[in-house]
C-alpha cells in the first residue's frame, strides 16, 4: 500500500473515532412529487373513478389492508398497477417512472407480516384464477384509462429539477397513442383475456 494511501485511511480512522465528520445529506423534492390529490378512503370498484392517480389508489389500498379488507385493496392494486404502466408508457422522463415502485414501497413497506401475508394471498386470489383475472379486468375496462394529468410522476423524475429545452413542455410523450397504451397496460400489467 502506498504511504498516501496509508495517511488517507489513517485519517478517515480518526475521524471516524472522534466523530468530526458528519455527513450532510439532503433531500430535494418538487412539488407534487408522488402526491395524492384525492383521499378515496377504503372504496370499493363502483366507487371508483379515472380521476384517481396510482398516489390515490395504493394510499387507499393501504387503508384497506389495515382495515383487513383485503379483496378491496387487491382491486386498488390492480387498478393502481395498470394506471402507473399507462404513466410510464406515457411520461417522457424515464428516470420518473420510478414512482411506482417508490409508491407501493410507502403504502407496503410498513405494514406487519400477518397483513402483508393476507393481503398477498388477496391479490393470487383475485388475479391468479382466470375467472377471478377476467372480472377485474372487465371492471377496470369498466372504469376506463385515466382522466388525469400524472403530475404524481412528472414530478418524480430529473425532469423537475432541470429544465432541458429537448423535454416536452408537459411532461408527456408526443404523439402518444392513448387506445394503444391503455390496451398495453392492461395486457402487459395484468395480461388481461381479450387485450
Amino acid at each position: 500500500m502506498r504511504r498516501g494511501a496509508v495517511i488517507a485511511l489513517s485519517a478517515l480512522a480518526l475521524v471516524a473515532a472522534t466523530g468530526e465528520l458528519t455527513a450532510q445529506v439532503k433531500n430535494y423534492e418538487a412539488p407534487g412529487n408522488l402526491e395524492s390529490m384525492n383521499d378515496i378512503g377504503c372504496a370499493g370498484s363502483a366507487k371508483l373513478q379515472n380521476m384517481y392517480t396510482p398516489a390515490d389508489l395504493y394510499r387507499a389500498a393501504e387503508l384497506c389492508i389495515r382495515r383487513a379488507t383485503y379483496r378491496d385493496a387487491a382491486f386498488l392494486y390492480a387498478l393502481a398497477g395498470v394506471y402507473g404502466r399507462y404513466d410510464t408508457l406515457r411520461v417522457a422522463d424515464r428516470s420518473a417512472h420510478q414512482a411506482i415502485t417508490v409508491l407501493q414501497m410507502q403504502a407496503f413497506g410498513g405494514l406487519p407480516p400477518d397483513r402483508q401475508e393476507a393481503f398477498k394471498r388477496a391479490v393470487q386470489e383475485s388475479l391468479g384464477a382466470p375467472a377471478n383475472l377476467a372480472a377485474v379486468c372487465k371492471e377496470i375496462q369498466r372504469i376506463g384509462p385515466p382522466a388525469y394529468h400524472p403530475h404524481y410522476m412528472i414530478q418524480h423524475g430529473m425532469g423537475a429539477f432541470t429544465k432541458d429545452a429537448s423535454s416536452p413542455k408537459d411532461g408527456l410523450v408526443t404523439p402518444f397513442d392513448a387506445p394503444a397504451a391503455w390496451k398495453r397496460a392492461l395486457d402487459s400489467y395484468l395480461h388481461c383475456p381479450g387485450t
